[in-house]
C-alpha cells in the first residue's frame, strides 16, 4: 500500500487541453508555431472611454507599472492588422476572388470606401487587404467606439493555464489599481490566455461545488441504505485502493498527466463502487461470506473484464489524455476488483448486512413492464434500426469554442477580432489553381486592375509583401486548417469508440456465457441504449464533444455490469429455483443512483463542457438502467 501511495503522490500534473486532441507531434509543433505567428498567446489590453487623453494617460501608467515586472506593452490600432493577421497565400484565398472581374470589383469597392467621410481612417487596413478578406464594416464600428488597445505576449503560450493564471492575476491587479485613478474608463484584459485561465478556474469552481454537493448526497444515500457505518468504510476503502492502483500504474507509464484526466477519471468511482456494493448488498440475503462470494463472484468478474476491455479501447487513440484515461481506468477497476475478491471478504462481517431497501416504482414494478407485450422488444429494435439508418451525421461537435466558458463581456471583446481571426478559410486540398499558380501572378493582376481603377500600382505593397513571404505554403498555413484535420480525426475516433467498445464487450460476453444467445441477450440492452441515447440527444439538441465522448465508454462500462447481473440472476433462478433478482436489482439501483448523483449533478455546472457531461449522464444512465432491468427478462423467455 505504501508503494502505491508513494507512486501516486509523485505524479505530476498539467492543464493543457491540447492533450485531448488527436494530433501528432508534428501537428502539435505546427500549431504552436502558427499560434505564435498568429498571436494566439497575445493578451490584449482594452481601454474604453470618451476622452482620448484620459485613455492615453491610463495607457502610459499601465506601461510604467508593467515595466517593473518586465513585460513590455505594445500599442496598436485595429487598422494596424500586423499583430493579428494570418499569413496570406494565393492558395488560401477563395477562388471567387481570384478572377480579373472579382479583383476589379473589389478595388472599386475600396475606392468607394475611401471616398466616404472618415474612410481615410481605413486606408492602412485596405492597403493590407485590397480584396476584402476582412469585413471593413465591423472595423468602422470598432473605430468609432472610443477604445484604445495594447498587448503583451505571454511567454507560456495560449493553453498552459497554470503559469498564465499568475500572469493574468498580476495584470489584473495592475489595471484594477489604474482603474481607481481613472474612474471614467473601463479597463480590462482579453485574449486566448485570459479565456483559457477563465476556463480552468470555472472548471475548478464547478468541480468543487458539484463534488461537494454530490458527496453530501451520496453520503446521505449510503447512510440510509447502510445503517452500519463499518460498511461505509469498506466501500470507501475498496474504491480508494483501486484509485491508488490507477494512479500508481499511470505514474509508471508517464511522469506527467493532465489534471483533467483525473478530474474526469473521478467519475470512475461510480463504476468501481459497483463491486463492494454488490458484495455488501448480497450479504444481506445469504448465511455466510462464502455463499455471498459463490453467488456474486461470476457476474462481478465478467462485468469487470468487459468494463476494463471497454476502457482499454481508449489506449490506441491518438489523443494523449484519452490514452492516459484508458490506462488509469483499467488499472483502477482491476485494483478495485482484486481488493474486493481477495481482501474485502476477510473484512466483511459474518452477520447479514443490514440494508434499507430503496424503491423506485418503475423499477420495482419492472415485472409489469416486462409483461406488457412480447412485441415490445421487436418494436424497440425496429425503431432503433430505423434511427441508425437515418441517423443525422452531425452528432459529433468538434468545434472547441462551443465547450469554452466565456463571460458576456469576453464574448463581446473577442467579437472585436473575429473578422480578423476568421479572415482566412484555407483550401482543403493542395491542388495548384490553373488561373493563379503563384503569388507573383496575383500581384501582377492586382497591379493592373489597381491602375485601371485609379490607384497607384504600388498602393497595396503591404499586401504584396505578405503574399511573397508565404507563397510556398499551399496548405495548412493556419491553425484552422490543421484543426479541420483534427475535427475529421475526432469524428472518426467517435465511430471507433462505439464500434470497438461494442465488439470488445460482446466478445467477452460470448466467452463468459459460452452461448451466443445469452451474449446477445446481455448485449442487446446496451445496443438499444446507445441508439436511444443518440436519438434523445438529437431531440434535446445535444451533441457529443471531446469531453463528453468519454462517457461512451462509461455508459458501456455501467451497462454491461447491469445486464450481466440481470442475466446471471435469471440463469441462477432457473438453475436453482431460488429468487435472487430482487437483491441484484437493489445493488444495481444503488449503483445507478450513485452514478447519477456523482456525474449527473454536473448538469448544474456553468461551464459548457461540464454541463454537457451532466446532461449526457442523466440521459444515458436513465436509459441504461431501464433497458437493463426490462429487456433481458423478456428475451430469456425465448431461450431454453
Amino acid at each position: 500500500m505504501s508503494i502505491l501511495i508513494a507512486l501516486a503522490a509523485t505524479l505530476r500534473y498539467d492543464e493543457d487541453i491540447m492533450d485531448f486532441l488527436p494530433i501528432t507531434a508534428e501537428e502539435r509543433q505546427a500549431i504552436d508555431s502558427l499560434q505564435a505567428q498568429q498571436s494566439a498567446a497575445r493578451i490584449v489590453l482594452i481601454i474604453e472611454g470618451e476622452e482620448e487623453y484620459e485613455r492615453e494617460d491610463a495607457l502610459y501608467t499601465i506601461e510604467d507599472r508593467l515595466s517593473t515586472i518586465h513585460y513590455p506593452l505594445s500599442t496598436f490600432t485595429l487598422s494596424d492588422l500586423s499583430p493579428f493577421t494570418f499569413h496570406l497565400s494565393p492558395f488560401n484565398i477563395p477562388d471567387s476572388l481570384l478572377t480579373r472581374e472579382a479583383v476589379h470589383a473589389a478595388l472599386l469597392r475600396d475606392k468607394a470606401i475611401l471616398s466616404t467621410p472618415g474612410g481615410s481612417a481605413l486606408a492602412p487596413l485596405i492597403q493590407q487587404d485590397p480584396l476584402g478578406l476582412i469585413d471593413l464594416s465591423t472595423f468602422n464600428f470598432q473605430l468609432s467606439t472610443n477604445k484604445s488597445f495594447a498587448y503583451i505576449d505571454s511567454p507560456y503560450g495560449s493553453t498552459e493555464t497554470k503559469q498564465n493564471a499568475a500572469l493574468v492575476d498580476s495584470l489584473t491587479a495592475i489595471t484594477n489599481e489604474v482603474a481607481l485613478l481613472y474612474p471614467n474608463l473601463l479597463i480590462r484584459w482579453t485574449g486566448g490566455p485570459v479565456i483559457a485561465v477563465g476556463n480552468a478556474r470555472r472548471i475548478k469552481t464547478d468541480t468543487l461545488l458539484c463534488i461537494s454537493l454530490s458527496a453530501v448526497l451520496i453520503i446521505l444515500l449510503l447512510a440510509y441504505a447502510f445503517p452500519r457505518r463499518r460498511d461505509w468504510w469498506l466501500i470507501l476503502l475498496s474504491v480508494s485502493v483501486g484509485w491508488l492502483m490507477g494512479m500508481a500504474v499511470l505514474h509508471i507509464v508517464t511522469p506527467t498527466v493532465s489534471a483533467v484526466v483525473l478530474g474526469i477519471g473521478s467519475v470512475l468511482i461510480g463504476i468501481a463502487v459497483n463491486y463492494p456494493l454488490h458484495l455488501l448488498v448480497h450479504q444481506r440475503y445469504t448465511t455466510s461470506v462464502r455463499q455471498t462470494l459463490d453467488e456474486v463472484l461470476s457476474p462481478l468478474i465478467v462485468g469487470n473484464i468487459t468494463t476494463v476491455g471497454a476502457f482499454m479501447a481508449l489506449i490506441p487513440m491518438h489523443a494523449t489524455a484519452l490514452r492516459h484515461l484508458g490506462i488509469f481506468a483499467a488499472a483502477m477497476l482491476v485494483g478495485t476488483i482484486l481488493f474486493c475478491v481477495f481482501v474485502l471478504p476477510h473484512l466483511m462481517s459474518a452477520e447479514p448486512t443490514p440494508i434499507r431497501e430503496i424503491k423506485i416504482k418503475p423499477i420495482a414494478k419492472s415485472q409489469k413492464l416486462i409483461a406488457v407485450s412480447q412485441w415490445t422488444i421487436l418494436a424497440l429494435t425496429l425503431i432503433g434500426g430505423l434511427y441508425l439508418w437515418f441517423r443525422p451525421q452531425d452528432r459529433f461537435d468538434a468545434n472547441l469554442t462551443h465547450i469554452n466558458f466565456m463571460t458576456d463581456e469576453q464574448r463581446a471583446d473577442m467579437a472585436l477580432f473575429e473578422p480578423i481571426a476568421n479572415s482566412q478559410e484555407p483550401i482543403a486540398n493542395s491542388q495548384v489553381r490553373p488561373a493563379i499558380a503563384n503569388s507573383q501572378e496575383l500581384i501582377s493582376l492586382i497591379r493592373e486592375e489597381a491602375e485601371a481603377v485609379g490607384f497607384r500600382p504600388d498602393a497595396f505593397e503591404p499586401f504584396y509583401e505578405k503574399l511573397r513571404a508565404n507563397s510556398q505554403e499551399p496548405i495548412a498555413n493556419s491553425v484552422s486548417s490543421l484543426m479541420s484535420k483534427v475535427a475529421e480525426r475526432l469524428s472518426a475516433e467517435f465511430d471507433y469508440i462505439g464500434l470497438v467498445c461494442s465488439l470488445i464487450v460482446f466478445v467477452f460476453l460470448w466467452l463468459a456465457f459460452k452461448r451466443f444467445s445469452l451474449a446477445l441477450i446481455a448485449f442487446l440492452p446496451m445496443a438499444l441504449s446507445w441508439v436511444w441515447i443518440l436519438a434523445i440527444m438529437q431531440l434535446c439538441h445535444l451533441q457529443f464533444n471531446i469531453v463528453n465522448i468519454i462517457l461512451a465508454t462509461f455508459i458501456f462500462g455501467q451497462g454491461d455490469d447491469y445486464t450481466i447481473f440481470i442475466v446471471e440472476g435469471l440463469l441462477y433462478e432457473r438453475r436453482t429455483g431460488k429468487q435472487i433478482l430482487p437483491q441484484y436489482r437493489q445493488s444495481i439501483l444503488l449503483s445507478a443512483l450513485i452514478m447519477l448523483i456523482g456525474i449527473g449533478i454536473l448538469i448544474f455546472a456553468v461551464h459548457p463542457a461540464m454541463h454537457s457531461l451532466g446532461a449526457v449522464t442523466l440521459i444515458g444512465m436513465a436509459i441504461v438502467l431501464l433497458m437493463a432491468v426490462t429487456i433481458p427478462p423478456l428475451c430469456m423467455r425465448w431461450v431454453k
